[in-house]
């Protein structure tokens, strides 16, 4: 695959950082894409591409949110921390030319936001998971702990812990919780409690 063009792109609208990040996001995906049955050039792409509109002015962001019929109902889908992932997959798919549907809705959803069934419940994890797992993050004790369960495949039992642990992270570093993450934790303590095994992953709620 030929990443030039869009190393070219995110080189230019990216600070050194969260390029380095992307890189890693996307070396992330290519090692989990095999695992879990990705096609390795749409897995790739996401990685890439997952915060292409991460550092895009508020104001950007709320233009795009209105182009693509997003709706802002709560003062959590104005905030960049969320808003940046419909942002990046719309930047993905208009100013970087990717077309493929999954890794958009993959990047769309990566910040724990949107409506509706995916189309892969599987492949939006996964790209949550490499955000989770890239090497330059600071959350060590949590990533060595969630990286055996997720490269053993277990995409539930990863999904249930690493929401159990995100939750509380985002409070302890002074963040609103998405009401939607609030609801998907909840959704996943019931699938796992009392020994429970959840569902097939491509059932898992996203």
């Amino acid at each position: 695959m030929n990443d030039t063009p869009y190393l070219a792109y995110l080189t230019q609208h990216l600070s050194p950082g969260r390029l380095q990040h992307s890189l890693g996001v996307m070396d992330v995906m290519d090692a989990l894409a095999p695992i879990y049955g990705l096609d390795p050039a749409a897995a790739h792409l996401a990685g890439l591409a997952h915060d292409a509109g991460k550092e895009l002015p508020l104001k950007r962001m709320l233009e795009i949110a209105q182009a693509v019929n997003f709706p802002l109902a709560t003062p959590c889908d104005q905030d960049p921390l969320y808003l940046h992932g419909p942002c990046s997959a719309y930047v993905a798919q208009h100013e970087m030319g990717i077309a493929d549907p999954l890794a958009l809705e993959a990047i769309f959803r990566h910040s724990y936001v949107g409506d509706g069934a995916p189309r892969s419940p599987v492949f939006c994890w996964c790209l949550r998971f490499a955000d989770m797992l890239e090497p330059g993050r600071d959350w060590e004790a949590a990533r060595n702990h969630l990286r055996p369960i997720i490269f053993a495949g277990r995409l539930g039992q990863a999904a249930h812990e690493m929401m159990a642990w995100l939750i509380p992270f985002l409070e302890s570093v002074g963040a609103t919780p998405h009401p939607a993450q609030r609801a998907l934790q909840r959704k996943l303590a019931d699938l796992f409690a009392n020994g429970k095994n959840g569902v097939p992953n491509d059932q898992l709620p996203v």
